[in-house]
C-alpha cells in the first residue's frame, strides 16, 4: 500500500509500497472517477504539471482535511495504485475493502451536490438534500463497500463543505440505499445473509462489467483473482463460488437437502428480535467446526420461532436444515424417521439407511442418521433439537431425554436447542427475554386479531402493558378479539376477572395448537414440583404477594401457625435452592436492582405468569395463605426510627397494595396489620389506602377490646392526624377529641399519652387561626 503526504510548502510525494504492519495512520478518499484525473504516472512528473488537472482538486481536498484531522498521510485511488501493474491492481481490489475500513477517517468528495445555501438560518437539509439523494456516488459500485467499510465516513460537498457524517445522515443514507442501520454501524458483515448482502448492490453500475462482482468481495470477505474480459456473468458466478466455499466450506459432495419446514407450525405474526439473531449468527459462524446455541426463557416467550426465523434467514447457508421435536423419546424417534426420509428422498444410496424399516428400528434408524451427519465432508448442516423441556437431570430419577445420546458423535455441524431450562449447558446460551417494544407487542396484537390497532389507542396501549411482552400472551388476545367482536377495554376486563375462563374459550393458535398459556406453564410446574417441593409452594404463594421483587427476609413466617412447608423458609439456603430451581425452568428473573438496596436482592416473574398464579394456581382462593402474606408485610414494616426506613418502606408498597386490595375483613384478626400497613401508607404518601387501613384496624380493636381501649385510641389518633394532613378539619377534631377523652380516662389527665392528644388539638386550632 502506497500513501501520499504534503508538506508544509505544499509539496506532494508518496511513500513506498509499505508492508501492513509498517503502514502509518491515514485518511482516505471515497469519490467517483471523472475526466482528467490525476493518475499514479503522473507523480513522476514536475508537480506543476498535473496540478493542473481537474482530478487535482480532490487531492488538495483530501489533504487539507487530512491536516485538519491531524494526519500525515492520506490515500486516493487514482494515483496511489500503479494499475499498469496487474498483480499490484488485483492486490489493490482484494485489500481495497480492508484499507477502507482500516483508515483512521473517510472523506466522501461529492461533485454534484452544493452546498452554496447551507449556512442559511431557515434550512437545514433541504438546499442539497435532493441532490445528495440522486447524486451518483450512491449508484456507483465501488462505493458501496466504501459507505459500509470504514468506522467514519465525511461527506462533503462540491465546495468543501462538510454535510454530516454517516451517523448524522444515517436516516438519509438508509433511504436511500436501503441498508440497515446496524449495518452501517459496523456490525459484521457476516450477520447478514448473502441475499441480504446482494440486494445492497442492486440497481449500482462500474464501468467495467467485472468490476461488479469485483467490487463485492469485501463485502463477503472472499477473495480471488481477477480476470478482466470473463465478462459479468462468469465474475459473478466465480463469487457465488467463492461465498459458498466461504460459508459452507468445501463443496459437501452430494449432502445438499432442500430446505423445508413442512412439519413446524410457523407463527404469522413473529416479530424478529434482530439482536438474539445476530447472537446467534455469531455464535453458530464457524468453519464447519461444532457449534451449538441454546434458547431457553419463559414459556410462551418465542424461543421455537426465533429458531425458526433463523432457519429462514441463514438456509441458503447450510447444506441442510433438520427439524427434531424433542420432548419426548417417541417425538424424537418420529422426528428422526422424518429426517431419514428428508436424507434418503434426495440421497437414496445413502449407507445404511436405505434398508432400514423406519418405523420400526428406532434405534438403528438414530444411528445411521447420526453417521451420515458426521461424514467426513458433511459439516455445514443445521440440526434444530425443539422442545428440550425434559431433560435427564443428573443426580435425579426423572426419566427425561438424553440429549447427547440423539446428537452426531462428530464435532462438526450447528445445532440450536430450544428449551425452557437455563441448566441445559452443552453450548452457548442465550436468554431469550420479553419483547420491549411497544410498536413489537402492538403488531403482534394487531397482526393476530386481524384488527387496524393504532399506537395511539390508550385500550391497546393498557392491553399491551397488562401483557408485558409476552409473544404468546399477546398472540391469545389476538386469537380471541378475531373470534369474539369485543373492544380492547372489554377484553382487559374479562382478562382480569375471569383468566381461566377466558382463556378456555380462545381459539387455538395455528402456531400453538396443543398449548395453551396454562398448559405450557402447567407442564414446568409439575416438574418443579417434582424436583422442588418447596419451589413450586413459593411460586403458588406468590399470588398473594405483587410479581415484582420479592425477597428472602420478606418471606419470613410471622407466626408458627402456618403450614409446615413454610418453616423451610427460614433457612437461607432453602430458599436459594428453590428460586435457583425456578430459575432454571424460567419461571424467576432476578430483580433489577435499584441504588439503594435493602435486603437480599429480590426476584420478579412476569405479569402474566403471576396472573396464572393467581387464577389457576390459586383457583380455590386460600384465605390463610392470604392472610399470612399480609403478616409477613406487616411484621416488615420498618420503626421511623430507623434511618433508612423509607427505602425499605418503597419495596414493601407494592405488595402491600397487591396483598390488601383482595384482603376482606374476618378470618384470622389482622388489626395489628392494618394499623401498620396504615402506617406505610401514610407515610409513603397513600393517604386514601392509609384511611381505609386505619379504618379496618379501627373496627378490629372495638370489636375485640372495645372503645375506649389505648389500642383503639393509638388508631383514633392515627386517623385524626390523616385527616388533619388532608385539610379534613372537622374529621381531625372529631379523631383528637376521642382519643384526648380516651386517654384522660385510661391513663388520666396529666399522662404523656394523654397530652400527645392535647398537643395535637392545640396544633390544629392553631392551623385553623383559633387562637
Amino acid at each position: 500500500m502506497r500513501l501520499l503526504q504534503r508538506d508544509d510548502a505544499g509539496n506532494y510525494s508518496i511513500t513506498s509500497d509499505l508492508a501492513e504492519k509498517d503502514v502509518p495512520p491515514y485518511a482516505i478518499l471515497s469519490h467517483t472517477w471523472g475526466l482528467d484525473e490525476v493518475v499514479f504516472a503522473d507523480l513522476a512528473k514536475t508537480p506543476g504539471d498535473w496540478q493542473h488537472k481537474a482530478g487535482y482538486y480532490k487531492i488538495k481536498f483530501c489533504a487539507v482535511q487530512a491536516k485538519e484531522h491531524a494526519l500525515r498521510y492520506f490515500w486516493v485511488d487514482t494515483c496511489c495504485i500503479d494499475k499498469s501493474d496487474a498483480a499490484e491492481l488485483q492486490t489493490a481490489i482484494n485489500s481495497m475493502f480492508r484499507w477502507y475500513r482500516d483508515a483512521k477517517r473517510c472523506y466522501v468528495f461529492l461533485p454534484d451536490v452544493s452546498s452554496s445555501a447551507v449556512s442559511s438560518q431557515q434550512y437545514t437539509f433541504t438546499p442539497w438534500e435532493g441532490a445528495f439523494r440522486q447524486s451518483r456516488w450512491f449508484k456507483r459500485g465501488w462505493t458501496l463497500q466504501e459507505l459500509i467499510a470504514p468506522r467514519t465516513v465525511d461527506f462533503y460537498s462540491e465546495e468543501g463543505n462538510h454535510l454530516g457524517d454517516k451517523r448524522s445522515l444515517e436516516p438519509l443514507i438508509r433511504d436511500i440505499t436501503g441498508i440497515p442501520a446496524n449495518a452501517l454501524r459496523g456490525t459484521t458483515l457476516s450477520d447478514f445473509t448473502i441475499v441480504e448482502r446482494e440486494s445492497w448492490a442492486r440497481n449500482r453500475q462500474t464501468t467495467r462489467d467485472e468490476d461488479m462482482a469485483y467490487s463485492l468481495l469485501g463485502i463477503f470477505g472472499v477473495y480471488m483473482p481477477l480476470i478482466y474480459g470473463e465478462g459479468r456473468q462468469n465474475a459473478q458466478k466465480r463469487l457465488r463460488e467463492e461465498v459458498q466455499k466461504a460459508v459452507k466450506g468445501p463443496p459437501a459432495n452430494g449432502f445438499d437437502i432442500t430446505f423445508s419446514l413442512s412439519d413446524i407450525t410457523e407463527t404469522q405474526h413473529f416479530v424478529a428480535r434482530e439482536s438474539e439473531i445476530a447472537k446467534m449468527r455469531r455464535t453458530l459462524e464457524s468453519d464447519g467446526s461444532r457449534r451449538v446455541v441454546i434458547l431457553h426463557g419463559l414459556g410462551g416467550i418465542g424461543k421455537t420461532q426465533l429458531a425458526v426465523a433463523y432457519t429462514k434467514k441463514y438456509r441458503g447457508e447450510y447444506s441442510a436444515v433438520f427439524w427434531l421435536n424433542i420432548k419426548d423419546e417417541a417425538s424424537v424417534q418420529q422426528s428422526f424417521a422424518k429426517v431419514a426420509r428428508q436424507i434418503l428422498r434426495q440421497h437414496p444410496d445413502a449407507n445404511y439407511l436405505s434398508a432400514l424399516d423406519l418405523q420400526q428400528d428406532h434405534g438403528e434408524v438414530i444411528e445411521a442418521v447420526k453417521a451420515w451427519l458426521s461424514l467426513p465432508s458433511n459439516t455445514r448442516w443445521l440440526m434444530v433439537y425443539d422442545n428440550f423441556d425434559n431433560p435427564r437431570l443428573a443426580n435425579t430419577t426423572n426419566t427425561g431425554v438424553d440429549i447427547q445420546y440423539y446428537l452426531p458423535t462428530s464435532y462438526q455441524g450447528s445445532v440450536i436447542i430450544t428449551t425452557r431450562l437455563s441448566q441445559v449447558d452443552i453450548g452457548h446460551r442465550i436468554r431469550i427475554q420479553k419483547l420491549e417494544s411497544m410498536d413489537d407487542c402492538l403488531k403482534i396484537l394487531s397482526t393476530t386479531s386481524d384488527r387496524d390497532v393504532s399506537h395511539k389507542d390508550a385500550d391497546a396501549r393498557r392491553l399491551v402493558e397488562e401483557l408485558d411482552g409476552l409473544p404468546l400472551a399477546l398472540a391469545t388476545a389476538g386469537a380471541y378479539l378475531r373470534h369474539v367482536p369485543v373492544s380492547l377495554s372489554d377484553y382487559l376486563r374479562l382478562y382480569k376477572s375471569s383468566w381461566a375462563r377466558l382463556h378456555s374459550s380462545t381459539p387455538s393458535l395455528g402456531s400453538y395448537q396443543d398449548r395453551t398459556l396454562s398448559s405450557t406453564w402447567r407442564v414446568s410446574y409439575d416438574q418443579v414440583l417434582e424436583q422442588n417441593p418447596l419451589a413450586a409452594r413459593i411460586l403458588q404463594w406468590w399470588a398473594y404477594f405483587d410479581n415484582e421483587d420479592l425477597w428472602f427476609e420478606l418471606l419470613q413466617p410471622h407466626g408458627d401457625d402456618g403450614p409446615s412447608w413454610m418453616n423451610k423458609l427460614n433457612d437461607e439456603l432453602n430458599f436459594n435452592s428453590a428460586m435457583g430451581v425456578l430459575h432454571d425452568y424460567g419461571f424467576v428473573e432476578p430483580h433489577a436492582v435499584s441504588t439503594g438496596l435493602i435486603e437480599s436482592r429480590g426476584y420478579s416473574i412476569h405479569a402474566c405468569l403471576h396472573s396464572w398464579t393467581i387464577h389457576i394456581l390459586n383457583r380455590d382462593w386460600d384465605g390463610r395463605l392470604h392472610e399470612m402474606a399480609v403478616e409477613c408485610i406487616a411484621s416488615h414494616v420498618p420503626s421511623r426510627e430507623d434511618g433508612q426506613f423509607w427505602v425499605l418502606q418503597r419495596r414493601l408498597l407494592t405488595h402491600a397494595i397487591t396483598s390488601c386490595t383482595k384482603m376482606q375483613d374476618g378470618g384470622k384478626d389482622l388489626k395489628w396489620a392494618f394499623g401498620i400497613l396504615g402506617l406505610l401508607y401514610y407515610d409513603q404518601g397513600k393517604m386514601q389506602e392509609a384511611e381505609e387501613m386505619y379504618l379496618r384496624a379501627l373496627r378490629g380493636y372495638e370489636k375485640a377490646w372495645g372503645p375506649g381501649h389505648t389500642s383503639t385510641l393509638d388508631t383514633v389518633n392515627n386517623l385524626g392526624i390523616l385527616y388533619f394532613d388532608q385539610g379534613k378539619m372537622q374529621e381531625a377534631e372529631e379523631m383528637y377529641l376521642r382519643a384526648l377523652r380516651g386517654k384522660e380516662k385510661a391513663w388520666g389527665p396529666d399522662h404523656t399519652s394523654t397530652l400527645d392528644m392535647v398537643n395535637n388539638l392545640g396544633n390544629l386550632y392553631s392551623n385553623q387561626g383559633r387562637m
